[in-house]
């Protein structure tokens, strides 16, 4: 891969587009922008966000949901911007995909398998902290399967709208005391150490299927709020999809 090769990479997620500007595998910036935000709010973010000599780069894209690429597209086109080439339509990630059907599986976990493999010598698990808790399992260079839970944001949203009494409540910046005095405090306490029992339990039996160690990334965007205590986690890598998206566009090239 390329040293120089420059893109825009976006990872459109249920809640979030991630865009990035990538140079080879390095990131260069990056921000955020709601997945349901309005057209001409999307151009206007695209704008204040990206300089005007990026819009003539290859936008180059993961996403899970077809109305926000859809979206993504209508305001790239808006703001002016060139090519865009979209991860399962256009071309396909370079890694063997065993998972069946092979269709289903997201665009996004087979550009963190990709990035991954790539980064582990072929045997790697990645952790992807988003919408939902992906786990990524990479063996003999290739897409194995995985795990899937819901995320940490879908759980509190799922206490907030199935019960009476209790408030919608964000994660906390820093670590919360494990006896919540409050009700806020104890639902940030019971997500936060209930998931790292969770992430925990399921590296540990997914690593029972490995022959020898896999390594293990954390990425998405509560990756660096839980990954420094989950023991199994080798390295948070916050751009490890954007990493895969420049990967795919390089090789396919």
């Amino acid at each position: 891969m390329s040293n120089q090769t420059e893109i825009i990479a976006a990872d459109i997620g249920n809640s979030n587009a991630t865009i990035a500007h990538m140079r080879g595998a390095a990131l260069i910036s990056q921000f955020d922008v709601p997945t349901s935000t309005p057209h001409d709010e999307y151009v206007a973010a695209l704008t204040a966000s990206l300089g005007a000599g990026l819009f003539a780069l290859p936008l180059v894209v993961a996403s899970v949901t077809p109305r926000g690429l859809e979206a993504l597209e209508a305001a790239w086109a808006l703001s002016g911007g060139g090519e865009v080439a979209a991860l399962g339509r256009d071309f396909t990630a370079p890694i063997e995909n065993r998972a069946n059907p092979p269709e289903r599986v997201g665009q996004d976990r087979l550009a963190n398998a990709l990035a991954a493999s790539r980064r582990a010598d072929g045997e790697a698990i990645v952790v992807d902290f988003g919408t939902a808790v992906s786990f990524d399992v990479v063996k003999e260079g290739a897409f194995a399967g995985g795990v899937l839970t819901p995320g940490i944001g879908l759980a509190m949203e799922a206490l907030h709208q199935k019960t009476a009494l209790l408030p919608l409540v964000n994660p906390t910046a820093v670590k919360p005391p494990v006896i919540g005095t409050n009700t806020e405090d104890a639902i940030n306490s019971g997500v936060y150490y209930g998931y790292i029992g969770l992430v925990n339990n399921i590296l540990r039996e997914l690593t029972k299927t490995y022959q020898r160690k896999p390594t293990v990334f954390a990425t998405g965007g509560y990756g660096a709020y839980l990954a420094p205590e989950i023991d199994g986690i080798d390295e948070i890598v916050p751009g490890l999809t954007h990493e895969g998206i420049a990967l795919a566009w390089a090789e396919k090239q």
